[in-house]
């Protein structure tokens, strides 16, 4: 299949559907800029081996009084979700604000099959747990000047619209946010930790990938 056969708008409303109150944070970003996207033929077997020690530690801090935050490469999350929604019950916020271009930074021909192919996957389900994924490879501060030559600078920051504030979670009777990541967690993560910590628990995990 080629990505220009994709209905985009199905896939999103695929992506988004049974999201409930977590609808706002399903970006439509990424799959609008498919739509000028160069043609290409997806892959087909776009399977890739789950980490099982980070799919376990997912589902063990997953539940209906612990909002979970996971902050992992992109390709990982496009994996997990599919894994977490089909075998789990578990509904997946895939939370990714990013525009695709031939030659952008992040994203690539890999990760767009990943996202259609996995989406075109998912079972309807009705879900009693979220768990919200975000994509770590958002932007690298490490990148230097060289690394930018000949390309579309579309790395992007979270910010404080891109997360639910604390009055939603209480809400929803959440009574603390653990965020799942790798290495360090990344300044703009760390910005809403330090946000909403006075008001709600929060726990930090940081996994090897």
């Amino acid at each position: 299949m080629n990505l220009i056969e994709v209905d985009l708008r199905m896939l999103y409303r695929t992506w988004k559907s049974n999201l409930g109150p977590f609808r706002c944070f399903l970006r439509s970003a990424p799959f609008v800029s498919l739509q000028t996207y160069d043609d290409f033929s997806l892959r087909e077997e776009n399977i890739s081996e789950l980490n099982e020690i980070i799919l376990k530690d997912v589902i063990k801090n997953c539940n209906e009084d612990n909002f979970l935050i996971v902050d992992l490469p992109l390709e990982d999350i496009l994996d997990l979700a599919l894994v977490l929604n089909n075998d789990y019950c578990i509904r997946p916020i895939l939370n990714v604000n990013l525009l695709f271009h031939p030659f952008g930074i992040i994203g690539n021909k890999d990760s767009i099959s990943k996202l259609i192919n996995n989406g075109l996957k998912l079972k309807k389900i009705n879900p009693k747990k979220f768990v919200m994924l975000i994509p770590y490879d958002r932007y690298d501060n490490n990148l230097k000047n060289e690394d930018l030559t000949d390309k579309l600078n579309n790395q992007y920051g979270i910010g404080e619209d891109d997360l639910p504030y604390v009055e939603m979670l209480k809400e929803m009777r959440y009574n603390k946010v653990t965020i799942l990541t790798k290495d360090e967690i990344k300044e703009d993560l760390k910005e809403y930790v330090n946000y909403i910590e006075k008001d709600i628990r929060v726990e930090i995990i940081r996994v090897m990938i």
